[in-house]
């Protein structure tokens, strides 16, 4: 018994050795594959040199197949290549027209009995939008004649008339993308406008982003108490219960902007268009060149709405950096205008008024930190500043792009020019003077930039007739 016993456990053993063997022989050859596949991979990258020295030569052999340092391949990746190309399809120019004076703007009770998107033009629009075509026109001749001269300065001109290039100027704007908001104002705007530039009309489309804001259900006398508080919040910030912010409208403006206006030239089966009229209203111009020029909110609610069928020209340069490299034309169409109020103290440290301070899109960004400059424009402004006893500014906050009393629906009439901050403090209601007080941060000359606060923007309103944009 205590033989088999033996013999057994003798058996065990040597099986457990054996396994033992087996597992390290797998081991190790397992790890000799492993130190051996880098040299496998790095002479397959090396063209099958492995690293090892080249004969007749002493040195390693380091060359490596990269397209990024290879001297036969483009020196900038191949997507940047592209956007490079994407830029320079874009369309030359864009104008951006508000439709003519409708109905609402004429009558502010419209609403409360219309639908605003079925609102018409008065006899007044009618004339405005045809005069419109007739600018529009004008604006694409006289691109064609500045062509024309630019060629000729260069030196391949031909011996045509100078109005006979304009007209058949082939490589001017010869194919125009009509587009216009689905509002029966701008509607009726667009085709009081086509007959002018039909003959450069190659597309039209109707597009729903462009249109007017959605201020909900207009029907209720609760709408007044809704403006009052857009006025406090502010038109980008404030949503209408039933309708949209001002953001609302921005981020489908901007998506139309990106999916559409930039890509307009990358359509497969669609002829390239030279142009784009866009027919719409003056909330979405203001957003169109908001996130153009990447103004903050606060410099939006500074500018003011357009006037009727105003436009606003924007000419592509190839110059400016991004994908929408446009900027505004001041010779081919209108400006927008805008203006902020400032609260100045002088080095008396008595002497504490308030300025409005025109043409505030002019300051370059960051606009709030030009101090200097802002002190040269209110002496220019205002002469019986000045500029070397202004202490401190204080940029006041902007409520529904409005800056100060007695000033009109674009502010073409506005006669106000200072108001004591004594006097302005008296129409401010439910404030307090430590409320006031503490809710004021100065922007001094020589400090960073600080924000002026104020809690009852009432001031700032614009009379109410003038809300429909």
């Amino acid at each position: 018994m205590i033989q088999k016993m033996g013999t057994g456990s003798l058996l065990m053993a040597s099986g457990a050795v054996i396994g033992v063997l087996a597992t390290l022989l797998f081991q190790a050859r397992y790890e000799l594959s492993q130190k051996d596949q880098p040299k496998d991979q790095e002479s397959k990258q090396t063209g099958g040199q492995g690293g090892e020295e080249v004969a007749g030569k002493g040195v390693k052999n380091t060359s490596r197949v990269n397209s990024f340092e290879d001297d036969t391949q483009p020196k900038c990746p191949q997507n940047l290549h592209e956007a490079k190309l994407k830029r320079d399809r874009l369309p030359s120019t864009i104008i951006l027209v508000r439709h003519g004076q409708s109905a609402g703007n004429a009558d502010h009770t419209l609403y409360r009995a219309k639908p605003d998107n079925l609102v018409e033009l008065t006899n007044k629009g009618m004339k405005q939008a045809h005069k419109a075509g007739k600018r529009v026109e004008k604006i694409f001749h006289k691109m064609g004649l500045k062509a024309h001269e630019q060629l000729q300065e260069r030196g391949e001109g031909t011996s045509q008339s100078t109005s006979e290039a304009a007209t058949s100027h082939s490589a001017g704007m010869r194919r125009i993308h009509l587009v216009m908001s689905p509002f029966e104002r701008t509607r009726q705007t667009a085709a009081a406008m086509r007959p002018w530039f039909a003959h450069r009309v190659v597309r039209t489309d109707v597009e729903p982003r462009i249109r007017e804001q959605e201020f909900g259900n207009l029907q209720g006398h609760d709408f007044d108490d809704f403006r009052r508080e857009q006025k406090r919040v502010g038109r980008f910030w404030y949503r209408f219960p039933t309708g949209e912010s001002g953001s609302d409208v921005y981020d489908r403006v901007k998506s139309w902007w990106t999916d559409s206006v930039m890509n307009v030239n990358e359509r497969y089966g669609y002829e390239p268009v030279d142009a784009i009229v866009v027919v719409t209203h003056g909330l979405t111009m203001r957003f169109v060149l908001m996130q153009l020029f990447g103004w903050s909110p606060q410099t939006f609610h500074s500018v003011w709405n357009a006037d009727n069928c105003d436009a606003y020209v924007l000419r592509k340069d190839l110059s400016k950096p991004g994908p929408s490299p446009y900027v505004l034309d001041e010779e081919a169409g209108d400006m927008p205008k805008s203006s902020i109020d400032l609260k100045v103290e002088f080095d008396d440290g008595i002497d504490c008024r308030l300025y409005k301070l025109n043409e505030y899109l002019k300051i370059p960004p960051p606009r709030t930190q030009q101090l200097d400059l802002v002190k040269a424009k209110l002496e220019e402004q205002y002469p019986e500043i000045e500029k070397e006893r202004i202490s401190s500014v204080m940029f006041l906050p902007f409520i529904d792009g409005a800056v100060a009393e007695q000033r009109t629906k674009c502010g073409r009439r506005a006669s106000i020019s200072t108001l004591p901050v004594g006097s302005r403090k008296k129409r401010l209601s439910n404030v307090s003077e430590d409320e006031l007080n503490q809710s004021k941060r100065f922007h001094h000359a020589n400090s960073a930039e600080l924000h002026g606060f104020c809690p009852n923007p009432e001031l700032y309103a614009k009379p109410e007739e003038s809300w429909q944009y």
